[in-house]
């Protein structure tokens, strides 16, 4: 059964000023705090809020505590549930990814290895992917993902905002049925696969960064921040929109999209 909300994650963009907010102005209690998150608790009841600042964590997602995941995974055809993915490691247990016979997507962990307090902030993220945490509302199909990127033939550095990418995007999700992937999630999985080395090989990048003034590298470099070390996050996010928009008022020549792209892959390496 579904026990209860266990937590709801937002994602803010400054977690001191957030924590404020919440506490002082919306009457939540404290519980947790550390440099990327903070757990808060409602007034009454034990279900938390989760304010984080991690570019690895989805920017709204709400967790419910179930008795056992891993049960659930084994019992999926009884209980008329769709996973994502088999149970994965969390925190303090088990989470997945499910989908109920009505479509709905709903998150659920439980507190299978939770042994003993600690004054960690749990984030339920699970382990072992370039975008973990990040939970996927539609399972990958590995193999007709790697074919329609075999057959544009573009490395993934290529391909983020380019007709390249609409082609792929298009053709990958031509015969799914809803939910359809974003263009986002699409980029999660290519890099997830690149990762594990489950895409073709096709060479390096044919592109080419724009020619630009060291002064105006540093620029962007400090625009990105913190997020110079997270650069294959940031394609097909606000984050990145909100980047593109503020470095191009500050230039002559606006770039496009993926024009500032492979210059954020340039000064990533």
């Amino acid at each position: 059964m579904l026990r209860k909300i266990d937590r709801i994650l937002l994602r803010v963009s400054s977690l001191p000023a957030a924590v404020r907010y919440y506490t002082t102005v919306l009457g939540l209690t404290l519980i947790k705090q550390d440099k990327r998150l903070a757990s808060l608790k409602f007034a009454e009841g034990d279900g938390e809020i989760v304010l984080h600042a991690d570019a690895d964590l989805p920017d709204q997602a709400v967790y419910f505590l179930v008795d056992d995941v891993r049960d659930y995974y084994a019992r999926r055809e009884e209980l008329h549930l769709t996973f994502g993915h088999p149970p994965t490691p969390a925190a303090r247990g088990w989470s997945a990814t499910v989908k109920d016979p009505f479509g709905n997507v709903l998150l659920i962990l439980d507190r299978a290895a939770d042994q003993t307090q600690s004054n960690t902030v749990e984030d339920a993220k699970s382990p072992g992917s370039l975008f973990a945490g990040v939970q996927p509302r539609v399972d990958v199909n590995r193999k007709a993902l790697a074919a329609a990127y075999q057959k544009i033939g573009r490395t993934a550095d290529d391909l983020p905002y380019t007709p390249h990418f609409e082609t792929l995007f298009k053709a990958y999700t031509a015969d799914m049925t809803e939910p359809l992937p974003t263009r986002a999630e699409v980029w999660r999985h290519l890099l997830n696969m690149r990762k594990s080395s489950k895409l073709p090989k096709l060479g390096p990048a044919t592109s080419n960064p724009p020619d630009v003034s060291a002064e105006v590298r540093q620029h962007l470099r400090n625009m990105l921040g913190d997020d110079i070390g997270k650069r294959d996050r940031l394609p097909y996010t606000e984050r990145f929109d909100s980047i593109v928009d503020q470095f191009n008022k500050t230039q002559q020549r606006p770039l496009s999209p993926h024009l500032v792209w492979r210059l954020v892959a340039t000064l990533a390496k």
